[in-house]
């Protein structure tokens, strides 16, 4: 079983930044992490989870409006990468022309020989990826209410929300998000853990 922090969570600094994305790959117990990426209206990517950052729609918005607010780059955070523990990282794309954000991603993922794990909700998305980059490891994210009917399927893993963990197949299985011992008691052998408290998940495992 591997344990990724959830948005970096180090539950030191604020998540899905630069700080507590490095600073929990340096924990003996984290085996990689898991965060969230946005691309601007200048083709960059950041670090963020929802659309909007301080009131600006990313996808509408210049990197160097967001840059003043203290948004993270995607490429600041591999560039400070200096180990070969899992990134896990969730692309967020709401919008149907995706062909240019996943050749814009790859251009960026090759500068950098890291170990990548690119997954989405967005099936038309990693599906298309896929197969225009088979060389990097692709997944789909699995909710309660979304893609259940996509889990059986030819990509590299899943990423599956913790309810329905039973449902996984012999393909590598993240199970998000667990955070306590109940959710911890739904995972299945050899099935891997995205949380939010990394330190709790490994004193669990280890008694």
């Amino acid at each position: 079983m591997k344990i990724i922090a959830h948005r970096g969570n180090d539950g030191i600094h604020k998540e899905n930044t630069l700080k507590s994305i490095i600073n929990s790959l340096k924990c003996d117990y984290v085996d990689g992490v898991e965060f969230d990426v946005r691309m601007t209206k200048d083709f960059k990517f950041v670090i963020h989870h929802d659309p909007f950052y301080f009131g600006y729609l990313i996808s509408n918005t210049r990197l160097k409006k967001l840059q003043k607010r203290g948004i993270d780059k995607l490429d600041e955070v591999l560039a400070k990468v200096d180990n070969n523990k899992i990134l896990l990282i969730e692309i967020k794309e709401e919008r149907k022309k995706y062909h240019i954000l996943a050749i814009k991603l790859y251009r960026l993922l090759e500068k950098y020989n890291l170990n990548y794990y690119i997954f989405s909700f967005n099936y038309d998305f990693i599906n298309y990826f896929k197969m225009k980059y088979p060389n990097i490891k692709c997944g789909l994210l699995i909710g309660i209410k979304k893609n259940l009917n996509k889990i059986n399927n030819n990509y590299d893993f899943n990423a599956i929300n913790y309810h329905h963990a039973s449902l996984s197949d012999e393909k590598e299985t993240f199970i998000w998000t667990v955070n306590n011992n109940s959710e911890y008691k739904e995972v299945k052998k050899g099935q891997n853990i995205i949380t939010d408290r990394p330190r709790y998940i490994y004193d669990l495992e280890a008694n």
